[in-house]
């Protein structure tokens, strides 16, 4: 835990952080869930403490689903 914690802390000063949140649970995982227009989950990208969320990847998949209307890349996998 104590090696987590300085790495953490190496990387705000990398970054340059000015201010960063250290109030929290801190070890609950995020990530972003893609849905088409009806509401069915469509794409999921998850992020946690080590690596940030793939930004590049979400707007990529974003753009497949809105050209194929709604349908995710995965989904165009299995019905080939």
């Amino acid at each position: 835990m104590y090696k987590w914690i300085k790495e953490s802390m190496k990387k705000i000063k990398e970054l340059d952080v000015k201010t960063h949140n250290t109030k929290g649970e801190g070890w609950l995982q995020g990530g972003w869930i893609l849905f088409d227009p009806s509401g069915t989950p469509k794409a999921a990208f998850q992020e946690n403490a080590k690596q940030r969320v793939p930004i590049d990847d979400i707007l990529k998949e974003m753009k497949l689903m809105k050209k194929d209307g709604g349908q995710s890349n995965e989904e165009k996998k299995v019905e080939h």
